[in-house]
C-alpha cells in the first residue's frame, strides 16, 4: 500500500466494529488447512470486560483497522494491573493481532495499542498475548504445519518479521514437545529400567503416594495444584497468579473436556508435592465440527470429543523440597503407562530458560520439538 492511500484505526465501539474484528481473522485464514477456529461464543468470552475474571484486574482497549470501507487490521491494547504489582514494572501488552500483508497497517495498530497504554502509564508494549500468558500467546516461528493444539495459537509466520520492522525485539521464546505414542516405547530397555526404578522410589519413600485425579476430588485438587502450582512458578518469567475468581473459572472449563485419569498427582504424607495435568485436545474435535454457527458445531463436540486421539500436557510440577527424588518421571511414567488412548501428546509451553528440564524427560521419552513460540516488546 502506497502512503497516500488513506486508513482508519477506531476503537471498537459498535456491534459492526465488533463483528468486523472478529470477522477478520477468518478473513486472512480462509483457506488455511491447519488453522483451528475457536467457538465465536469463546473467542468473544476472552474478551468479555463483564463476564471474564481477568478484566477484574485488567483493562483493555479494541482497535480495528479500516481501508477502503473494507476492514484489514485489528489489535487490543491490554493493561494487566495484577501482572505489573506482581513483578513491580510498568508493561503493557498487545493481543489479538491480525492484519493484511502491510507494513504500514503493521505500524499503524502497534502505534494506536502503544499510545493508548502509554496514556494508562505504561512505559513498554510487549506481546502478542490473547489476553494475557494465562491463555495462547506469542507469534508461532516455526510449526506452522500442524493443527495447534487447545489453549495454544496459531499465527501467520510473516508476522514475525513485521513485527521486528515495527520496532519490536523478540525478548522470549517458548518452545513445544510432541510425544509419538508407540507401544514399543514402554518395552524398550530404558523404558523397563525406568519401571524397575520407580519401583525402588516407592520402596525408598513410602511416605510417597501417587495418585489419578477422579471427578469427585477435581475441584479441591485443582487448587491444591494452583496452590503449588504458584510457588513453583512464582519466580518463572511472565508469570502472574490465578486469583480465586480466574482459578473457578479455570476449573468450571475443564470440567467440560478434561479426562479425569490424565491428572496425575503425588502427595508426600498428604501434602500435594508433585502434579502433571494432561489435557484432551479440543482443537481435534473443533477441526471436525461441520457449520457456520456455535449450536450447530456444539451439538457435535460430545461425539467428536470421545473420539480426540491428542493431548496437551499443560502443567508439570514438583515442589523444589522433592525434586532429586524422581517425582517428575514417576508422574510421566504414571501417564503414558496407565493411558494408551492418545496417540500423541504435546509438553508446551516450555520456556527457553527450561530446555534443560525438558532435555532430562527426553531421555525417557523420545520427545520432538514440534513448535517454537516468540514474544515481542518495545519501550514506548
Amino acid at each position: 500500500m502506497s502512503a497516500s492511500v488513506s486508513f482508519s484505526i477506531q476503537p471498537v465501539s459498535t456491534s459492526a466494529q465488533a463483528r468486523d474484528f472478529y470477522r477478520l481473522k477468518r478473513k486472512l485464514y480462509r483457506g488455511n488447512e491447519v488453522v483451528v477456529f475457536p467457538l465465536n461464543s469463546m473467542e468473544k468470552l476472552q474478551l468479555d470486560t463483564q463476564r471474564h475474571p481477568f478484566y477484574q484486574h485488567a483493562s483493555r482497549e479494541m482497535f480495528v483497522c479500516y481501508r477502503d470501507n473494507a476492514v484489514v487490521g485489528r489489535i487490543v491494547a491490554i493493561k494487566d494491573d495484577l501482572h505489573n504489582e506482581h513483578h513491580g514494572d510498568r508493561v503493557g501488552f498487545f493481543g489479538f493481532f491480525e492484519a493484511i500483508d502491510d507494513q504500514v497497517i503493521v505500524d499503524a495498530l502497534i502505534e494506536a495499542a502503544a499510545n493508548w497504554l502509554k496514556k494508562q502509564g505504561c512505559n513498554s508494549i510487549r506481546g502478542p498475548v490473547n489476553p494475557s500468558m494465562k491463555s495462547d500467546f506469542g507469534v508461532l516461528v516455526d510449526g506452522l504445519d500442524e493443527p495447534p493444539m487447545i489453549m495454544t495459537g496459531y499465527t501467520l509466520q510473516r508476522y514475525q518479521d513485521q513485527l521486528q520492522a515495527a520496532g519490536l525485539i523478540s525478548i522470549k521464546r517458548f518452545f513445544a514437545f510432541k510425544y509419538i505414542s508407540d507401544e514399543s516405547d514402554t518395552k524398550c530397555e530404558k523404558w523397563i529400567h525406568l519401571k524397575a526404578a520407580k519401583q525402588k522410589i516407592l520402596s525408598r519413600y513410602p511416605n510417597l503416594d501417587l495418585r489419578t485425579v477422579s471427578a469427585e476430588n477435581f475441584d479441591e485438587t485443582m487448587r491444591d495444584v494452583n496452590e503449588l502450582g504458584n510457588n513453583v512458578r512464582s519466580l518463572g518469567w511472565g508469570f502472574v497468579p490465578l486469583t480465586p475468581e480466574e482459578l473457578n473459572f479455570m476449573i468450571k472449563n475443564l470440567r467440560r473436556v478434561i479426562r479425569y485419569d490424565t491428572i496425575h498427582v503425588a502427595y508426600w504424607d498428604g501434602q500435594l508435592v508433585g502434579y502433571i495435568v494432561t489435557i484432551p485436545d479440543i482443537n481435534w474435535a473443533l477441526k471436525r465440527a461441520k457449520g457456520p454457527f456455535d449450536w450447530l458445531r456444539m451439538l457435535q463436540m460430545p461425539r467428536l470429543l470421545k473420539k480426540t486421539p491428542h493431548a496437551r500436557v499443560i502443567a508439570l510440577g514438583v515442589d523444589d523440597q522433592f525434586r532429586k527424588k524422581g517425582i517428575a518421571m514417576l508422574l510421566i511414567q504414571e501417564l503414558v503407562e496407565n493411558f494408551a488412548a492418545f496417540e500423541k501428546w504435546e509438553f508446551s509451553w516450555v520456556d527457553e530458560a527450561n530446555l534443560k528440564s525438558i532435555r532430562a524427560i527426553g531421555r525417557t521419552l523420545p520427545l520432538v520439538k514440534s513448535r517454537v513460540y516468540e514474544l515481542f516488546e518495545k519501550a514506548i
